[in-house]
């Protein structure tokens, strides 16, 4: 008898080793567009193969707002240009005001509404994806524009700063990937050891968002606070920027038009330069306009500092330019209101006339000049206004 009670006790024992222990489910778990979701008022849970799940943590996850109305059992999310409400007990739900059929009807547990997720998550536009071995869903949303306006503006006060800052590294990190970008910091930097400028942005015009792709426009203006001179400056830029590995990049930027931040008074009021340099430059102002108005290319060219590789394009442009018009040029005035040992700015005042139709326009420059080896020239110059 004991050796069979035994050898029934040995066949329980085996029986009960042979039956796998059934845990506790594991628990559903959300994540939106990579951020898990945490549910401090109830557990989602599975019914009829769908997931539901507290509604407001959801909903704000998504960036709703929440409406609740107990005595209709009603739940109501918007934000974003969207409103979606669905009812406690109701397998109909509205989204902006369109009703649609839903799987499993909004429930009612211990004093928390459960809503069906894939419902919501496609309402805002995104996708569910349900791992059954991991029970988890996947929830993914496309970026409303405003958050893509938003991120685009941000990135163009960003560039704004690190230019202001002269981080030229910092700056082409929020430019897309260039050829060479190294020769691109470089020249920025080169640029930041001779130019101090300080850049504001006036206005900023988010013009589309098309995809991955977006234009922008802006106005901007510059001001010299150091180093060799610029006038003050105001622009208008269009850029590009597109979405690389879901960030937004500088792609290309062009500019639209451009005005010199300087009044007649400004210009006419005289900078103290020494008799000697001051007859130089005038002399070279008025030969500028006697070969103008000679249509004298080479001595055009021959007033002004190198223009390296592109002194033949620009020697062509000139030719050009002769070749299609039929200009006299009359100098009215002329000022030196800057002026440095080496570096100097003229305001001049001239009349230009149209030989073919006897029509006279005003023309106001800004002439840049260096002194380089005693002797000065023409290095850069600003058309402030010429009519028609």
């Amino acid at each position: 008898m004991k050796k069979l009670l035994s050898l029934l006790a040995v066949s329980v024992l085996a029986l009960v080793l042979a039956i796998p222990a059934f845990a506790a489910e594991k628990p559903i778990t959300v994540s939106i567009n990579g951020s898990n979701v945490a549910f401090p008022a109830g557990t989602p849970y599975l019914s009829n193969n769908s997931v539901l799940v507290p509604f407001r943590a959801v909903f704000e996850k998504l960036g709703l707002g929440v409406l609740w109305d107990a005595k209709s059992g009603t739940v109501t999310g918007s934000g974003n240009g969207l409103t979606i409400t669905l009812t406690v007990g109701s397998s109909r739900a509205t989204v902006n005001g369109i009703v649609k059929k839903l799987t499993v009807a909004p429930v009612s547990k211990a004093g928390t509404t459960y809503v069906p997720l894939r419902f919501i998550a496609e309402a805002t536009g995104g996708t569910a994806v349900w791992n059954a071995a991991g029970r988890n869903v996947v929830i993914k949303t496309p970026a409303s524009k405003a958050s893509d306006e938003a991120a685009i503006k941000a990135m163009i006060q960003l560039a704004n700063k690190y230019y202001n800052e002269e981080n030229a590294t910092a700056f082409y990190e929020l430019v897309d990937e260039q050829e060479d970008k190294a020769g691109a910091i470089a020249d920025l930097e080169n640029t930041f050891a001779a130019y101090d400028l300080k850049v504001s942005v006036d206005n900023v015009q988010v013009l589309s968002i098309e995809g991955d792709e977006a234009s922008v426009y802006t106005e901007e203006t510059s001001v010299r606070t150091g180093g060799y001179y610029l006038p003050d400056q105001q622009y208008s830029y269009l850029y590009t920027f597109t979405r690389t590995k879901g960030a937004w990049k500088i792609s290309s930027v062009e500019l639209q038009d451009s005005s010199v931040l300087l009044t007649r008074e400004q210009g006419m009021t005289a900078a103290a330069a020494p008799q000697g340099d001051a007859a130089a430059i005038k002399d070279l102002v008025d030969k500028y306009y006697q070969n103008m108005n000679a249509e004298n290319a080479e001595g055009v060219l021959a007033l002004q500092t190198s223009f390296g590789e592109y002194e033949a394009d620009y020697k062509a442009d000139l030719l050009e330019f002769f070749n299609d018009y039929n200009f006299s040029y009359t100098l009215n005035a002329s000022n030196i209101y800057y002026y440095t040992a080496d570096e100097a700015a003229v305001y001049t005042e001239a009349s230009l006339k149209d030989a073919e139709t006897g029509e006279s326009y005003p023309q106001t420059l800004v002439f840049i000049m260096y002194k380089a080896n005693g002797v000065w020239k023409i290095d850069d110059y600003y058309n402030i206004g010429t009519e028609n």
